[in-house]
């Protein structure tokens, strides 16, 4: 049985936050750290591929340019309600970069490997077994066991049912489908949009289409989400509303392979530790109103780098005051916002209601989402210039 201090388990966005981080606050505590990965980079992740710029402030803080990853910048993005509504720029010049998770995963861990972080692929964690003295994990190529361990294992996560067992919480469900630029849409080149047309008939989310580059070809990103589905039979829904609205830009859903995924929601009460255990990232939950779920990620990653160093200096691994720690960080009081935020706003189905909201209310709006909902890392910049 091999032994570590820290195992992190998957190595996205959230579990190589946290161990890039550790490795910041305590390198000698990154050298006895394993990351496992059930998969091999670069590995298929099914994602819109949106990278705002609180997520840019993060891994620029880790000294990391996410600028060297092949990306899309988009112009603005259109937050909208029947194809009328406000353009928003989340950054100085741009509204946020698109990146191909794929790409991103990769170069993220490949980013982690030159800094002299041990990554172990192709070790899928089978189960999780939660001891006094620290955690078990039985994977395909033997039994690890450390001090603590990191549950970044994605939306089907096995160590979040560790944790919570096999209560089902509120998901996120999107579908998602990668088309060639289609001149025949309404759509400019270089924009994003959010169109919430969905949410008057019943899905409680929005349709997107923005560019991504996919090895190096300029495709479309289209697809649907639905927030705080506690059934799986809203799919049918889902595809129809798709179809339609691909339809008004020229094209056919039948002519492109259609993914789909399902991601736990963001739960302020929640659990998001166990003893020896913390979870992050999907694992933990995506916002509930964008199901943002990058920017977070990395984010979380730094709270819980913080909470292992606490636990390994005090000798405490209980993590009994990870969720309070986790709630007060920047990152965990902008995750707060957007749940309250969607469980008024998804109320108002009306489409009256929605047209008042996007169509007559684009500055309270704008303002709402560039300084409520987003632009949590803003609090880094202030805080630097004290």
């Amino acid at each position: 049985m091999a032994h570590y201090e820290v195992i992190i388990v998957g190595a996205g966005p959230a579990g190589l936050s946290t161990a890039l981080h550790l490795q910041q606050m305590a390198p000698e505590l990154a050298e006895r750290t394993l990351i496992l990965e059930k998969a091999r980079h670069p590995r298929t992740k099914l994602c819109g591929g949106g990278v705002t710029p609180d997520a840019e402030r993060v891994l620029g803080r880790l000294g990391l340019d996410v600028t060297e990853v092949p990306h899309v910048d988009l112009v603005s993005a259109h937050f909208l309600f029947e194809g009328k509504g406000i353009p928003l720029r989340l950054g100085e010049t741009y509204a946020f970069r698109v990146i191909h998770r794929e790409e991103l995963d990769a170069w993220l861990a490949q980013k982690a490997r030159e800094r002299g972080l041990a990554i172990l692929e192709e070790t899928p964690v089978q189960r999780a077994i939660l001891g006094e003295g620290g955690v078990e994990l039985i994977t395909s190529r033997g039994t690890y066991q450390a001090k603590v361990v990191v549950g970044a294992d994605g939306a089907h996560s096995v160590i979040r049912r560790s944790v919570i067992g096999q209560h089902r919480s509120p998901f996120a469900y999107a579908l998602v489908l990668w088309a060639p630029p289609n001149q025949q849409s309404l759509h400019c080149p270089d924009v994003g949009y959010f169109d919430f047309f969905c949410v008057s008939r019943g899905v409680l989310g929005y349709v997107w289409d923005f560019p991504i580059l996919i090895r190096g070809q300029t495709m479309r990103s289209w697809g649907i989400c639905q927030l705080g589905v506690r059934r799986e039979d809203e799919r049918r829904r889902m595809i129809h509303l798709l179809a339609g609205e691909l339809a008004r830009h020229g094209y056919r859903l039948d002519d492109y392979p259609l993914y789909g995924e399902s991601v736990p929601l963001f739960r302020s009460g929640g659990l998001f530790s166990a003893p020896h255990v913390l979870l992050v990232g999907d694992a933990a939950g995506v916002d509930g109103v964008f199901g943002e779920g990058i920017g977070p990620a990395l984010g979380q990653g730094e709270v819980a780098a913080r909470a292992i160093c606490d636990a390994f200096m005090s000798g405490d691994f209980s993590f009994r005051n990870y969720r309070t720690d986790l709630l007060k960080s920047d990152v965990g009081r902008s995750l707060r916002r957007r749940e309250v935020f969607a469980s008024l706003f998804y109320r108002l189905r009306h489409p009256v209601i929605q047209r008042l909201i996007w169509w007559r209310s684009g500055m309270i709006i704008g303002f709402l989402v560039k300084n409520f909902l987003l632009g949590w890392t803003k609090s880094y910049e202030k805080r630097e210039t004290k």
